[in-house]
């Protein structure tokens, strides 16, 4: 995904576990399997999915499980701008 969670996205749990489980996808690993590796049910996951809202411990278990990791930046405009390579425009 391109682009970064903001805190004025509608669901920024949502758009972290969009995220998380297209990484999943892209390492051909079910939900199922992927919730075990994080060491939580599949019906945990299921809920997470559903709901929209999750522990943060346990978002960052899910993200691990499929070489991901959290991590809070600065909301920059100016880098945003230079990893876009639009500083100058």
């Amino acid at each position: 995904m391109s682009k970064n969670t903001t805190l004025n996205d509608a669901n920024p749990v949502r758009h972290i576990l969009n995220a998380i489980l297209g990484a999943a996808e892209g390492k051909k690993l079910k939900e199922k399997d992927l919730a075990q590796r994080a060491g939580l049910r599949p019906e945990t996951l299921s809920r997470m999915k559903s709901r929209g809202t999750a522990d943060f411990t346990l978002i960052a278990r899910l993200a691990r499980a499929v070489g991901m990791k959290l991590a809070a930046v600065p909301d920059d405009d100016q880098l945003e701008r230079i990893q876009q390579g639009n500083f100058f425009s």
